[in-house]
Order: structure tokens, then sequence, then C-alpha cells
């Protein structure tokens, strides 16, 4: 608490005022990769956009250092998530920056358990946990995401309210292309599962109709009989690849997919080009279903 409040003295000795009154473009933190990719579809070459969460970090349990914190005392808006780890930079960058806009992306979004799939044919004995935090990874909600985002440069920058009504339309569109593309790659599996170690595509799977199965369970490593059940329905099912994310050991993964015959997959929930990623997945997991 004393680093925070010698943080805040420093921050608030150096001025604010954010970016966009220097250099004539807005200032916008996000709290993701992905989400730079969604603002600046948006915003175009009107906005800087920083990242909060690096890349390859944990966001469940990235820490920022005092410098890292810095960059909110000459920020505009910050694009929120819902993200557990906001919840408590919430009331430390109001207190470092008191004009900054904090505005969430997914108050039209309805959120899951992040516990709600299990192993296909057992009891999972979980009330589905927190609300699933994965929601720029399903085109439909991206949608929802990229709308609140326009609104909010909009009434930040009602000058250029024209351009970013404009770069929406054209970021919709290719959302509804990518869409397509997904469709058409898996919707002859619509009801099989794909096995993942953390269950970051949940709404991924909601979407396209299609079964998440988790290594992970309720943020822990499997226990010796969640193991033993998730190697019976690998070698019972189709899916001989299990996919793992950067962000996270691959350790029981490899354990399972030795023991089913499979192979490890890299996906990677917070890359940076979040369209061609999404391609990408979906081949991987259709790769998966047709695999001998």
């Amino acid at each position: 608490m004393q680093k925070f409040i010698v943080l805040f003295l420093l921050l608030a000795a150096c001025g604010g005022g954010g970016l966009h009154s220097s250099s004539g473009k807005i200032s916008v933190l996000v709290s993701v990769v992905p989400q730079k990719y969604f603002v600046e579809k948006v915003a175009g070459d009107l906005a800087v956009v920083t990242v909060l969460i690096p890349s390859g970090a944990n966001p469940a349990a990235y820490e920022m250092s005092p410098s890292g914190m810095r960059v909110v005392n000459d920020s505009d808006i910050w694009f929120t998530l819902g993200l557990q780890r906001e919840t408590t930079w919430i009331p430390e960058f109001s207190s470092i920056n008191d004009s900054l806009r904090i505005v969430s992306t997914i108050k039209g979004v309805t959120r899951l358990p992040i516990g709600r799939y299990g192993i296909p044919g057992e009891h999972n004995e979980t009330d589905g946990g927190d609300s699933d935090p994965h929601v720029w990874l399903s085109p439909a909600l991206v949608r929802l995401q990229a709308e609140a985002i326009c609104e909010a440069l909009c009434e930040t920058d009602p000058e250029n309210s024209e351009t970013y009504t404009h770069n929406l339309a054209l970021f919709i569109e290719e959302i509804n292309v990518l869409q397509a593309q997904i469709h058409n790659r898996l919707d002859r599996y619509s009801g099989e599962g794909f096995m993942v170690f953390h269950p970051a595509w949940g709404y991924f799977a909601d979407e396209f109709n299609l079964v998440q199965v988790p290594i992970e369970i309720a943020g822990s490593e499997p226990s010796p009989g969640e193991m033993a059940q998730l190697v019976s329905y690998g070698r019972n099912s189709s899916v001989k690849i299990v996919f793992v994310s950067p962000q996270f050991s691959e350790v029981s993964a490899e354990t399972i997919a030795e023991e089913m015959n499979a192979s490890v997959v890299f996906i990677d929930p917070l890359a940076p080009d979040w369209s061609e990623n999404l391609v990408f997945v979906a081949q991987e997991i259709a790769r998966a279903m047709e695999r001998e």
C-alpha cells in the first residue's frame, strides 16, 4: 500500500491530461492483446493503444510494475473486459488519473460460468465457477465489443465520429466473413468435442456448436481420477490432438496426449492478429477431428 501511495504522488506530480491533448490522438488502454486489434480496427490511426497485460502473460496472475503503471497517467480511455485483475486496477487507475474514462465493452454480453464444460458423459461436481472472461474469442461477442468501443470513441472525439462509425462497419463486415469461414470449416463437426488444457475456448465452442473438453479442472491440475477419465474420453473420441496455450504448463496435457496416442498443439487465445488466429484455431480443430 505504501509503495502505491508513493507511486501515486510521483505520477500526480508529473501532471496528466493524456496524449489526446498534445498529439491529436486518443490515448487508449486495453487489458489484453486482442483488444488492441479491435480498437485499431475502429479507431484507425486516430488512437494510440497500449496493452496492459503483455503477450505471453497469464491475465489471471499478472502484476503491473510501478513503471508500467505510469502509462495510466497519460491515457484517456481504458476499455475493460470484466477480468478479475481489472477489479483491483479500477480504483488504483482512477486515483492515478481522475480523468481516465473507464469503459466496459461487455455490457451487452452475457457471460457464462467458466466451468460449464467438463468431461462428456461424466458427472462434473462443479457449480460452474466464476464467469468465463474469454469474451474476445467469439466473433459474435466481439461484434458487441466493437460497437461499445465505437460508441465510446465517438463520445470522446465527436469530431471524428463519422470515421469511427465507418471503420466499425468495415470491421463488422470482416467479422461476418470470418464467421462464415469458420462455419464452413467446422459445421460438419457440430456437437463434437475438442480437448484443451485451459478452458479459454468456451465461447468459441458455444458459437460454433462444439464441446470444449478442459484438462484443467476449476483452475487446478486434474486429479489422478480425472486424468483417467480424460484419457478414457480421448481414447474413445475422434480427437487425437490436445491443445495447450503458451500461458500455461503443458505437463498434464503431454501426459494425457501420450496415454491416448495424441499430439500436443499450441493455440494462443491472446494472439495479436485476432482474425487470423481464429481461422488458424478452426483449422487446427478440424485437423484434430480428421486425424486417424
